[in-house]
């Protein structure tokens, strides 16, 4: 029985179980991967009041992650810093006010998908095989195709992920590495992040069939993921629904402090 006293109960509080929604579920795994890739980088994670900050000492704004499952408010969107030299990228599931005053700017409002669990992959295209990467030199593989591909800068996939919750996934054409994801299996979901398919490959479903290993990375559980604009479409067809649209601001590298 609820007292005048008792603070109202949100859903998003530290002690809410994982299970109690999809999209509480899909953050907790999001920042368990921003944080175990940090910590792999050698890199730094900090929280500061409900935002956790993993900087992966990456060039690329992807990497150096500040999430927060509960709103952002000015106050705390002024934490999601990791130093002039990198850029960083703000992630909620929620509408935030205008976060330009703290020096951040928008990148936008994409869609939250999730496909529900089972179900099985069509064959790929006759000519691509798709597997899953178990050594350094085959991360290395996949984070150049990862860098050509989105495109973003490059920066080197940490060796210790492999073995561990993270997956990583690369798609080749007769021989030669054309396309990635990553799965990364926590809370009752499976993340799938890093899609992306080099520009002379794509249209030719590529990037769905390694899209399908990264989502049948454990079949029991849910695939969750935010989609960008050029891959709504593929995910639809694959059985993905959309949710919500979360909110992603970033803080920009300080120009003329590029890191080397």
């Amino acid at each position: 029985m609820s007292t005048e006293t008792d603070a109202p109960v949100t859903g998003w509080e530290d002690t809410t179980p994982s299970g109690d929604s999809l999209t509480l579920a899909a953050m907790r795994a999001m920042s368990d991967r921003a944080a175990a890739w940090a910590d792999a980088a050698g890199g730094t994670v900090r929280r500061v009041g409900g935002l956790l900050v993993a900087d992966a000492l990456s060039p690329c704004v992807f990497l150096n992650a500040a999430m927060s499952a509960g709103p952002v408010d000015l106050a705390m969107a002024g934490a999601a810093d990791v130093g002039p030299e990198r850029p960083c990228l703000l992630v909620t599931p929620h509408p935030t006010p205008d976060l330009r005053p703290a020096g951040l700017q928008l990148m936008g409002c994409p869609h939250f998908m999730v496909r529900p669990a089972g179900g099985a992959a069509p064959p790929p295209p006759r000519d691509v095989t798709v597997t899953e990467v178990h050594d350094p030199a085959g991360l290395a593989e996949w984070a150049a195709v990862l860098a050509a591909g989105f495109p973003t800068p490059a920066s080197p996939a940490p060796a210790a992920l492999l073995g561990g919750p993270a997956r990583f996934w690369l798609a080749y054409v007769d021989g030669t590495p054309v396309a990635t994801a990553l799965s990364w299996t926590g809370h009752g979901v499976v993340d799938v992040e890093c899609v992306a398919t080099l520009p002379e490959h794509r249209g030719r479903g590529i990037g769905a069939a390694v899209t399908w290993a990264a989502t049948l990375a454990d079949p029991a559980l849910p695939a969750v993921l935010i989609s960008s604009d050029d891959g709504h479409g593929v995910y639809r067809a694959m059985g993905y629904l959309p949710v919500s649209r979360w909110t992603l601001w970033y803080r920009p590298q300080a120009r003329g402090r590029r890191q080397t």
